[in-house]
């Protein structure tokens, strides 16, 4: 399967948590958690759609100001979502600046909550109302489905980090339809912007007959019916699945929610804090071991693992953490 979705950390591992995805073919992007941002330049921050927070700690929460200060002058409007609170936290950063210059600026943000019971509420800041909060509006979100495109979706749970809420969230690809290179060689279709449009349809399944403009070598167009022209180049399988948790308390009922949410990714990125000898430190302060990390993501049958949020404390052995967690993903260390 050729990926769909492109992750990478921005910080190393010891930095704050932000977990950046690429969608592929989209010109667009997703942010897990919005610690210190400076690693990604303007122009990949500016791919970015939607931005979900875990919780608000300062270290997931603290790159806020820069991407604001990047999107300013933007048309396009930014999403953030996360826990109960997060909107008036959101409130309080934007009040804290002067605006009276902006008039006229296009920007707006808006922040959307959700709670493990289902409620959800969303509120705007308006660069054009000096980001002045308007009027909460509720929005549905049934079984933590918080944002869905043509393409993708993205599910929440809500994890105990201590006495507070801590959203993981899935990102799934609706349907992965690949595209057989071969085929568009012998037909004379080159790879274009036409592609995507032909698998919105096929994930929007569309009817049989739909008419699609298929571009050729030559630079003419050629109409096509979708039934015919899927039969021809493509084949559909279950897409892509990303799974992000972190700061979750090592508890039993925090396991059982990550493995439902992670059951069969693609790509578990889960953090790791605290190594296996020090499960005392882990319990006192709300994070997973490295072997307990590891350990989920095998037994959700993840295909991958990506550790992250370590301790400072381990600085020392830097990959300490790392080589607990996948040896615990193996089968092969303490769980």
């Amino acid at each position: 399967m050729r990926s769909s979705f492109f992750v990478r950390l921005v910080n190393d591992p010891f930095g704050d948590p932000a977990l950046y995805v690429r969608v592929a073919h989209r010109r667009e992007a997703l942010l897990f958690d919005c610690g210190d941002l400076h690693a990604l330049p303007a122009r990949d921050l500016l791919k970015i759609r939607a931005v979900f927070v875990s919780h608000a700690h300062i270290d997931h929460l603290a790159g806020f100001d820069h991407l604001l200060r990047t999107f300013l002058y933007r048309r396009q409007p930014l999403l953030v979502h996360g826990p109960p609170g997060l909107g008036e936290r959101i409130g309080h950063r934007l009040a804290a600046y002067t605006w009276n210059l902006i008039d006229g600026y296009p920007l707006s943000i808006e922040v959307r909550e959700w709670a493990a019971d289902g409620a959800g509420q969303a509120r705007c800041f308006r660069a054009s109302r000096a980001f002045r909060p308007e009027a909460p509006r509720f929005f549905a979100c049934p079984a933590g489905l918080l944002h869905e495109t043509t393409h993708y979706r993205v599910r929440a749970v809500s994890l105990e980090h201590g006495d507070i809420p801590c959203l993981a969230f899935a990102l799934e690809e609706k349907l992965h339809v690949a595209i057989h290179r071969d085929a568009l060689d012998r037909l004379g279709y080159p790879p274009g912007p036409w592609l995507s449009r032909f698998k919105d349809l096929v994930r929007a399944d569309a009817p049989q007959d739909t008419p699609v403009q298929v571009a050729r070598h030559d630079g003419t167009m050629v109409v096509r019916h979708l039934g015919e022209l899927t039969a021809e180049i493509a084949h559909c399988e279950a897409g892509m699945k990303i799974v992000y948790v972190t700061d979750a308390s090592p508890s039993p009922a925090n396991a059982e929610q990550i493995l439902r949410l992670a059951a069969d990714a693609h790509l578990l990125a889960i953090e790791a804090c605290f190594a296996e000898a020090d499960q005392h430190l882990a319990a006192e302060r709300n994070h997973l071991t490295a072997g307990l990390a590891g350990a989920l993501g095998r037994r959700a049958g993840a295909k991958k693992l990506l550790v992250f949020h370590h301790s400072p404390r381990y600085q020392a052995q830097p990959r300490r953490l790392q080589d607990q967690a996948q040896a615990a993903f193996r089968g092969a260390g303490e769980s």
